[in-house]
């Protein structure tokens, strides 16, 4: 008899505890959205990182306690990600971050650029003083793969023999030897270089 008081009272205590953890899950806020901080991300470098900022929140835009955010990347061999949303830039391309909770999504769109050379053609030239030229400089990622509409900064390490101007033009001002180099912006890129050679021979 005394036996059977004990299972009885064993299986309302477990009945209790049951009632009272669904009660919690019950009372527990709904993952309504997720935020996301920034919406868009461009690495430059190799092995770059970057922290990606999320929350779970609810209808009244209020943190979810607990909620647990899952991160996917839809290229790792372009940018992979961390389960606590740490990017790494692994190569050139582009790539959607996928933050999940409870059914909801948010996105932040990755592009990596990683500039790995300058191609200045012509990379020789010969001109005669007066004469003008059009340099072009090909900025090109560590596939070799073009990158459009990349600016480049140009300079000459003589302007007394040869002058450029910022679009690459360049004009023979006095005979001699000069080499133009093109340049990636520092800020925030890999710095690169290509350069050509050009020399300057009198008009007469």
């Amino acid at each position: 008899m005394i036996k059977v008081k004990a299972e009885v009272k064993k299986i309302k205590t477990l009945g209790l505890s049951f009632l009272l953890f669904s009660l919690i899950l019950g009372c527990s806020p709904k993952v309504s959205w997720i935020n996301a901080n920034p919406k868009s991300v461009e690495l430059n470098k190799l092995g770059e990182t970057f922290q990606i900022e999320a929350v779970a929140l609810d209808k009244e835009n209020k943190p979810v306690p607990n909620a647990v955010l899952h991160w996917e990347s839809s290229n790792p061999e372009v940018v992979e990600v961390s389960n606590t949303g740490l990017l790494t830039a692994k190569g050139s391309g582009n790539a959607t971050i996928t933050i999940s909770a409870n059914n909801e999504k948010a996105v932040v769109q990755c592009k990596v650029s990683i500039l790995n050379a300058i191609k200045v053609e012509p990379e020789q030239l010969t001109l005669k003083v007066g004469e003008k030229h059009q340099l072009n400089a090909k900025v090109l990622n560590e596939k070799g793969e073009l990158f459009e509409d990349q600016v480049v900064g140009w300079a000459s390490s003589n302007d007394k023999v040869v002058f450029i101007d910022d679009l690459g033009e360049i004009t023979a001002v006095a005979p001699g030897e000069a080499t133009i180099t093109a340049t990636t912006p520092s800020k925030g890129l890999s710095h690169v270089y290509g350069s050509a050679k050009i020399t300057v021979v009198s008009d007469k």
